[in-house]
């Protein structure tokens, strides 16, 4: 009812307001006392030559496994609130798809963005940050993820994609830097369009395979991929008591583990593993956060650490 009735524009009454609310809980209160989505769609001339096809989908919280299939959990783990979806053709018969994501907060869009991205396509200039690759275009602007996909590469495609993104930015409202943690990883050598903001395990294991272990309770988590063929990790869990736990957890899972070797045992300042694939795995604590190298040489997994903290 409430959805329903936000989308043909009428009235509540105060109490009645309240009450819906109150109902939406959480982030999802935020999502409910905005404008509709559909509102940042363009249409009429905003991206010329291009118009709706067909009408909007709109889907709200558990909805979202409705409509991708196999593939909502990664936007739950991040903070999904709703989505709208709306199909656009040009003149000459081109086709592309446009996904405008509400997630819960700005980090919550920018780790999205930095999970679809695939660090290979071409930045460009819109929102708080875009990549394009072939034909999809991927960008983010305050709490919201905005996915174009097209049909084919054709140049007028493209230009399709960019004008539609254009006009959708310029809609959408607020604005933010990139999380915090992002800026703490070590800049020299950082290849662009390689880190990935994590909220969770989902994230973390489709970056580094640590599975099932335990310890891995963490508040957010950066990734950084290096010049030198080192991965760089930095999982922050919010208070150096609940690192220090969370790293005796993890680090007896590991030892107990068949896929990681212990190289080493003297107390050092870094501990080190070697992985099933043969990677050396080094770990070292710093503050709040447990830092985790993955090289393909001791040296360059220690080092790695070493330069973070």
């Amino acid at each position: 009812m409430f959805r329903a009735s936000m989308r043909d524009g009428r009235a509540f009454a105060p109490a009645a307001f309240l009450a819906l609310v109150l109902a939406c809980g959480g982030a999802a209160a935020a999502a409910c006392q905005e404008r509709p989505l559909r509102a940042y769609l363009p249409g009429g001339t905003a991206a010329s030559g291009w118009a709706k096809d067909g009408g909007p989908q709109e889907y709200e919280g558990e909805d979202l496994y409705t409509y991708i299939d196999g593939g909502a959990e990664i936007y739950q783990e991040y903070g999904f609130a709703r989505v709208v979806i709306q199909d656009y053709k040009s003149a000459a018969g081109k086709s592309a798809s446009l996904e405008i994501f509400e997630m819960s907060t700005p980090a919550a869009a920018f780790g999205m963005f930095s999970f679809k991205r695939s660090g290979g396509g071409k930045a460009v200039q819109l929102g708080s940050g875009a990549e394009l690759e072939s034909y999809y275009l991927n960008f983010w602007k305050g709490r919201f993820l905005v996915t174009l996909t097209g049909f084919d590469d054709a140049q007028e495609t493209v230009s399709g994609l960019l004008a539609i993104g254009a006009a959708v930015a310029a809609k959408l409202p607020g604005d933010g830097p990139e999380p915090a943690l992002v800026g703490a990883l070590p800049a020299e050598g950082l290849k662009p369009g390689s880190v990935k903001y994590i909220r969770g395990l989902l994230g973390l294991n489709n970056i580094y395979p640590f599975s099932t272990a335990r310890g891995l309770g963490f508040a957010e988590g950066v990734r950084g991929l290096y010049e030198d063929g080192t991965t760089l990790l930095l999982l922050d869990y919010g208070s150096a008591g609940s690192r220090r736990e969370a790293w005796s957890e993890l680090r007896a899972f590991l030892e107990g583990s068949e896929r990681f070797v212990r190289v080493g045992m003297e107390p050092t300042e870094h501990v080190l593993f070697q992985d099933g694939k043969g990677r050396f795995v080094a770990f070292g604590e710093a503050g709040t956060r447990l830092i985790v190298g993955v090289a393909s040489s001791a040296t360059a997994a220690l080092l790695i650490v070493g330069r973070a903290q």
